[in-house]
């Protein structure tokens, strides 16, 4: 991975993962709390194509698994998070997709990836998953990732764009 894109998708899961724990986390919104980590993984993903969707899935997986308040097993936000990074990489290899169709990508992405926890979570017999709150959860973070992923497709792809213009011949 070229230097430049390393530190753009460093500095961006960096971003994510203080803002999603120290910002939105604490906030009282029904339902899950806004994936913003899973958003800006589906926006690499998007375009940088199936490789650093997986990489940059796996590091902010593994940023979001260890930061305080880190509860449950390590590593599933990360298995998950590489699944979903890889998926839309292979995904948006053709250009000719539009804009929002990532933000709807982001929006059926995340409750995927709440399902997916639960039962690896379940799996692994973590006491906190209750599948009982399931369906809410996974309907919350489908609507917060679809809203995330409006506000913040376009200024992340120009400012990708930007940093590493040499990653778009197209």
């Amino acid at each position: 991975m070229p230097v430049r894109r390393a530190v753009i998708v460093a500095v961006l899961l960096v971003l994510a993962v203080l803002i999603e724990v120290t910002v939105l986390a604490p906030l009282p919104f029904p339902g899950a709390t806004p994936s913003l980590v899973l958003v800006v993984v589906v926006i690499l993903a998007s375009q940088f194509g199936a490789s650093t969707g997986a990489v940059s899935g796996f590091a902010g997986g593994l940023l979001l698994d260890i930061a305080p308040p880190a509860a449950g097993t390590i590593g599933i936000t990360a298995l998950v998070l590489t699944v979903i990074g890889y998926a839309v990489g292979r995904f948006a290899e053709s250009d000719d997709r539009p804009w929002w169709m990532f933000a709807v990508l982001a929006a059926v992405a995340a409750p995927l990836a709440v399902l997916a926890g639960a039962v690896l979570g379940g799996l692994l017999g973590d006491p906190r998953v209750r599948w009982d709150e399931v369906i809410g959860l996974m309907v919350s973070a489908a609507a917060y990732a679809l809203v995330l992923g409006l506000l913040l497709t376009l200024p992340l792809r120009r400012l990708c764009r930007w940093v590493v213009p040499e990653a778009y011949s197209r």
